[in-house]
């Protein structure tokens, strides 16, 4: 009787995932220019921190089927769970975030990063499936020498980063 059950679902589309998910999905690289804001100001002490990161750039190489080069892009990612200060930073839990192309469409990842000193590393993982990897650095034509001066002293709340990501399979969100 179940599997009787189970099959008049699959026929009338109830049930599992299928081919009829309404996906969205990106294979390619993005390079990104924006600003990391740590609360509570990251020092160079390691403490808690929530790490928020907006950026814009451009990302090429395949956007659901079609081509696309040097498409605009925002990026923004939110991890809650930082073990962090200025000279190092790991997540202990993974952050989320996603890649919003001109045309609205969108695609979701959960990360992962580790930083030394100025670089950082990050593992990416698409909500549905796939994964990148991407390089950071705080080392940027955009931060100035004063940062290094919040970190010892108060925090630094704002730093600018720059990031390049290069997908290992193709990043797959739900569409929404």
């Amino acid at each position: 009787m179940a599997g009787g059950l189970a099959a008049v679902l699959a026929c009338i589309g109830v049930g599992a995932a299928g081919a009829k998910d309404r996906v969205d999905s990106f294979a390619g690289s993005c390079s990104v220019q924006g600003t990391d804001t740590f609360t509570p100001p990251a020092t160079d002490t390691v403490q808690p921190l929530s790490v928020d990161y907006l950026a814009s750039g451009a990302c090429s190489g395949t956007l659901d089927g079609r081509s696309v080069s040097n498409a605009p892009v925002t990026l923004h990612s939110v991890a809650r769970h930082v073990n962090g200060s200025c000279p190092y930073a790991q997540t202990t839990q993974p952050g989320t975030g996603a890649i919003t192309f001109a045309d609205g469409t969108t695609i979701r990842y959960t990360f992962q990063f580790t930083s030394v000193a100025t670089e950082v590393s990050f593992t990416m993982q698409g909500q549905r499936s796939g994964s990148a990897s991407a390089h950071a650095t705080f080392l940027t034509q955009r931060t100035t020498p004063g940062v290094a001066l919040e970190c010892a002293g108060d925090g630094a709340s704002k730093v600018p980063m720059d990031l390049s990501l290069i997908t290992n399979t193709p990043l797959v969100s739900d569409r929404r």
